[in-house]
């Protein structure tokens, strides 16, 4: 039995796809940006590497959560004596002063930065998001087999996209988006998958674009 992926496109009006979007036009640019100058990424990788876990990185964090502890304990002893009667108001601001810097130096270093897109990115996507709202989807069907991409509208069938064209797959909680070329791409939500199993989506795809272009990075 041959392998089919088969979406029933509908209206792309789910909200998260604003932000997610977004987000697949930076993979996208990244991993295309990659494919051209690699020695440029492989420079920057080595870079951001040693930035995350460079020399005293680890004993930053403990000395961190260290001073952490001490103010959080120390706001706290100054808090209990100024809270009695009668009131010391300026020990309490400061034992709570203290308290406060103590849970930001817990809290900190485990801070994971939020990953935005670039404005270009959020720009690409806007504009793909406005191009697909306004196109009515009933009756359209993309799928994709072992020979590629063919879509259809009703009886009619479109130009087909062989893995040759296509370059990479990204994902993102709602959709994927398939890219050909440095430009262009075909957004697919995960609500309108109606044939094949949503895990094997990527790796398939993938399998299938290294047969054509050894050189793609995914």
């Amino acid at each position: 039995e041959v392998l089919k992926f088969v979406f029933d496109l509908s209206s792309y009006d789910e909200p998260a796809l604003d932000r997610e979007t977004a987000l697949l036009m930076e993979q996208r640019l990244e991993a295309y940006s990659r494919r051209s100058v690699p020695g440029l990424w492989e420079l920057t990788d080595k870079l951001n590497n040693f930035t995350a876990v460079g020399p005293g990185r680890e004993r930053r964090i403990r000395r961190y959560r260290i001073y952490g502890v001490i103010l959080v304990l120390l706001g706290l002893f100054a808090m209990l004596p100024g809270l009695m009667e009668p009131r010391q108001w300026d020990v309490v601001l400061c034992g709570g002063l203290a308290m406060l810097v103590g849970v930001m130096n817990l809290l900190l270093p485990r801070k994971r930065k939020v990953k935005k897109a670039s404005k270009a990115s959020e720009a690409a996507a806007a504009e793909l998001l406005t191009r697909m709202r306004n196109v009515y989807w009933v009756g359209v069907q993309v799928s994709f087999d072992e020979a590629g991409q063919s879509s259809r509208r009703g009886a009619e069938q479109l130009k087909p996209v062989p893995y040759g064209e296509i370059w990479g797959v990204f994902e993102s909680s709602h959709a994927w988006l398939v890219a050909y070329g440095p430009d262009r791409g075909t957004l697919l939500q995960k609500k309108d998958l109606i044939s094949g199993d949503p895990q094997n989506f990527c790796s398939f795809l993938r399998e299938n674009i290294k047969k054509y272009n050894k050189e793609v990075i995914l």
